[in-house]
């Protein structure tokens, strides 16, 4: 058999010599068993990176419950600051009534600051506290509030809920 004939396509099969079925066959037993062997070892490392992001998640998770917690145990002193703020309208008050005529105050807006709504309220402690906000954000997407809501603690909202 020629060599220029393998290329031309001319060959008379009749005159190849028979392929060895045992070396064939040991060659695809091989690639068989590597094949398995490698996606055996794939599929037990992709477990393990899994199993080790569950318990990343878990921990993750126990540590903001426990956050949440804590920052719920975290009394709010209304009074306090009611009282800080009458203080200082008294102050304002009797400054202004020495020195200038009585101003008349700007008409009041309906409504609740978007930090002082019993729904933010607990997202605007987490800020404070030191909880990075795109977590909060992603947390207060979950719970189905306006993560938008955090870039805007004066915010007024008609349907907010004071406590």
């Amino acid at each position: 058999m020629e060599a220029s004939a393998a290329f031309t396509g001319d060959v008379d099969k009749t005159q190849i010599p028979p392929l060895n079925q045992k070396r064939i066959l040991a060659f695809v037993n091989h690639f068989l068993l590597s094949t398995c062997n490698f996606l055996n070892e794939f599929a037990l490392n992709c477990e393990t990176k899994f199993v080790r992001m569950e318990r990343q998640l878990q921990r993750t998770e126990a540590a903001l419950i426990i956050l949440e917690t804590k920052l719920a145990s975290i009394p709010v002193d209304k009074e306090v600051d009611n009282s800080t703020t009458t203080s200082e309208a008294n102050t304002e008050a009797t400054t202004n009534a020495t020195d200038k005529p009585e101003v008349e105050p700007p008409a009041e807006i309906k409504g609740v600051r978007v930090c002082e709504d019993i729904r933010y309220k607990k997202y605007f402690k987490m800020l404070q506290v030191g909880v990075p906000a795109p977590a909060v954000k992603i947390k207060m997407s979950t719970e189905g509030l306006d993560s938008e809501m955090l870039d805007k603690p004066d915010f007024m909202l008609e349907d907010g809920i004071l406590e």
